[in-house]
């Protein structure tokens, strides 16, 4: 027989009283550009002290699930939140998906081959991929640690279910025939400083999928933290209780958020779990 003590079965009765928490991958968990391709050391303790106290803890990304790169996806998440929020699973069953229409997969490899730009298609195991043999999408791959086993270019575009795009284009020319080719369908998101677009569906975002997830845990998104940098992370954090936008954030998220804390390489999750006595600061040791 299995003895509780008086405060687990206090902290069981009183489970909804714990948070769910949500993080953005790039910029957030890890950050390639300055060579964090793994989740820092205080943060994975960090994590770990949420997951002891009860707290739940989610990926929001808008990478699809096959993307995810091998530090991040091993350690054990509770659920995720991935296709900026087009695709949803909790503990390994989807409880939301959001497809790409046929017309807006056509349109959308329609453009990738009149302009010769490089287009990725994306499902929760596999990335379909127009015009992969040009020299761009190497630079992408390495740069982002895309695995080859998940890359299919030969395939029939009738037969695929997607629920994000990522379109390279060649030069600065061709940003705008873009957005006038594809706006129909999908929002479309530069990444900072990149000539590569997330195209995203109209009308779903991060918030949408965590609305969801957050629904289906019968929480309130008031006892809900998200963390993130980026411009796709502005819906979600400003849905939240507790939107924190990272020390290395753009602008316009930290101008919405309701918290901005240090920078990836300044142990931000960390310092912000602290601040909100989620974690004890004495166990968050480098």
């Amino acid at each position: 027989m299995v003895l509780f003590t008086k405060s687990f079965e206090k902290r069981l009765k009183n489970m909804k009283e714990n948070k769910l928490l949500f993080f953005d991958i790039d910029g957030t968990l890890i950050d390639a550009t300055l060579g964090i391709n793994d989740i820092p050391i205080s943060t994975i303790y960090a994590l770990n002290q949420l997951r002891l106290h009860y707290h739940k803890v989610f990926i929001a990304t808008g990478r699809c699930q096959c993307f995810i790169v091998d530090p991040v996806l091993s350690y054990p998440f509770d659920g995720f939140v991935t296709c900026n929020g087009a695709y949803v699973s909790y503990e390994g069953n989807c409880i939301m998906k959001h497809l790409i229409s046929q017309k807006a997969i056509d349109a959308a490899i329609n453009f990738a081959l009149r302009y010769q730009t490089i287009l990725y298609l994306e499902s929760s195991r596999s990335i379909y991929i127009t015009n992969g043999d040009k020299e761009g999408h190497v630079d992408f791959e390495n740069k982002w640690e895309m695995k080859k086993s998940v890359q299919v270019r030969d395939f029939n575009k009738n037969d695929i279910e997607v629920y994000i795009g990522i379109m390279l284009v060649n030069n600065e020319s061709q940003i705008e025939p873009l957005r006038v080719s594809l706006s129909e369908f999908f929002d479309i998101q530069q990444h900072p400083n990149q000539l590569s677009f997330d195209l995203t569906l109209k009308n779903v975002s991060k918030e949408t999928g965590i609305t969801k997830l957050v629904e289906t845990l019968g929480y309130d998104m008031k006892d809900v933290f998200a963390f993130g940098d980026g411009n796709n992370d502005i819906e979600m954090i400003s849905s939240v209780g507790y939107g924190i936008a990272m020390g290395n954030a753009v602008k316009p998220l930290k101008e919405v958020a309701f918290d901005i804390t240090s920078s990836i390489n300044q142990d931000g999750i960390k310092n912000a779990l602290i601040k909100y006595q989620l974690i004890e600061e004495n166990i968050c040791t480098k």
